[in-house]
């Protein structure tokens, strides 16, 4: 076996790589506006109109807003919310690379089959600038319970501030984030003074969020909002969406319109579906606890398709160092982080869960399996194992967008 890994090696890089292109061939090419994509288009024409206040008052994404509009006033909103994002996701490597300096070029294959495999880093939406600055913030949690320096806050605060004022989804990671918070205060030879540009940033983006506060109350987060004579909310739409599948009147991962949402509250009453996430884990407790199972075994069966054995394996060996040690450390963080990051998602959204919402932990992730890896804490085999797995997750995926593309 191996004398015959340096071949497989090869292999392994060639058909990430083909994969890579063949997913960039068709996510790039999407026409304009698919999806949520609309939704930001909608945005950077809107700043463009009536300006930022008007814009902040209605509800963007203001992190994300900022990077990419003065980029859409010398190309296509389209390339500049797509292009944003290509390089947004090159500086999470960097980031790596340079100021981490995460050994093994392993580790950065691993990184480009999870960019590919996911393809939301190649839409034009808020997620991957959540998703890279989320994964700064749990990947510098992890040096920073290590023994080894720099223990310099800057990534780990900007990481933080960034991701809390792009999307409003930071809430279901609260839980970690507190945690995390707790456990980086208690460590010694923190570098406190390093959190002063990151707390400017947060104070600045907060006052730009004037508009937001003075209008409705509270930050201003990108909104899909329903058209003008729906009272329906999203909450209520998900919720229905959820007890129609089981009810077989809907497809798995699909969403009645709002029209349906509509009529289905004017039939039954206002209340008849939860107009709140968290109201909607009391309003009946048999579902929720019934899909919170479903839920989190979709989570770890979807994570096989989209990162190979990663998510398992590390999950399996970091729960075990932490029987064996009874404490959380660089062992055992990451692990528990994303198990309580999983179990909060699952929890809390009763219809279907989209994986890009949990992005930022598998990437966070893949950093812990290629360093057990490195030091043989997961065993070799484990390890062929899962390479073998990707290389065939490779070929899979990549007939599966030509057979849709080209071949069609």
């Amino acid at each position: 076996m191996d004398k015959a890994l340096p071949y497989f090696k090869y292999l392994f890089r060639i058909l990430i790589v083909g994969y890579t292109v063949v997913t960039m061939y068709y996510f790039l090419g999407k026409p304009a506006g698919s999806g949520d994509e609309a939704l930001f288009l909608a945005d950077l024409q809107l700043i463009s109109q009536r300006g930022w206040s008007h814009a902040i008052a209605k509800g963007i994404s203001l992190p994300y807003m900022v990077l990419t509009y003065p980029v859409s006033k010398m190309v296509s909103g389209i390339v500049a919310l797509r292009g944003v994002n290509i390089l947004l996701f090159l500086g999470l490597v960097a980031y790596f690379k340079m100021y981490r300096k995460v050994k093994g070029s392993d580790f950065y294959f691993l990184l480009l089959f999870f960019y590919s495999s996911l393809g939301y880093f190649m839409v034009g939406t808020n997620d991957t600038l959540f998703i890279v600055s989320m994964t700064v913030f749990l990947a510098e949690t992890h040096f920073l319970l290590s023994s080894e320096p720099p223990k310099k806050l800057f990534f780990w605060g900007l990481g933080l501030v960034i991701a809390f004022f792009t999307r409003e989804m930071v809430l279901l990671y609260l839980p970690v984030v507190a945690w995390a918070v707790f456990l980086v205060l208690k460590r010694k030879g923190i570098q406190w003074k390093s959190l002063t540009l990151p707390f400017v940033l947060g104070l600045v983006l907060f006052a730009l969020n004037y508009p937001s506060l003075s209008a409705k109350g509270k930050l201003s987060y990108d909104l899909k909002l329903p058209p003008s004579e729906i009272t329906a909310t999203w909450p209520q739409r998900q919720y229905l969406a959820q007890l129609w599948v089981n009810e077989g009147k809907l497809k798995n991962y699909n969403h009645p319109t709002w029209i349906q949402t509509q009529k289905y509250l004017d039939k039954n009453g206002a209340n008849a579906l939860p107009k709140t996430i968290f109201s909607s884990l009391l309003f009946h407790l048999p579902l929720t606890f019934k899909e919170f199972v479903k839920d989190f075994i979709y989570i770890l069966q979807y994570s096989v398709r989209s990162m190979g054995l990663m998510l398992v394996l590390s999950l399996f060996f970091g729960v075990r160092f932490l029987l064996k040690q009874r404490k959380v450390n660089e062992q055992t963080f990451l692990p528990v982080a994303v198990l309580l990051i999983m179990g909060t998602f699952a929890f809390v959204i009763i219809s279907f869960i989209e994986l890009r919402w949990l992005a930022a932990p598998f990437l966070a992730i893949i950093l812990y399996f290629h360093q057990k890896s490195t030091t043989r804490e997961i065993p070799r085999v484990w390890q062929w194992v899962n390479s073998i797995f990707i290389a065939l997750l490779c070929l899979y995926g990549s007939y599966g967008i030509l057979l849709k593309t080209v071949w069609s």
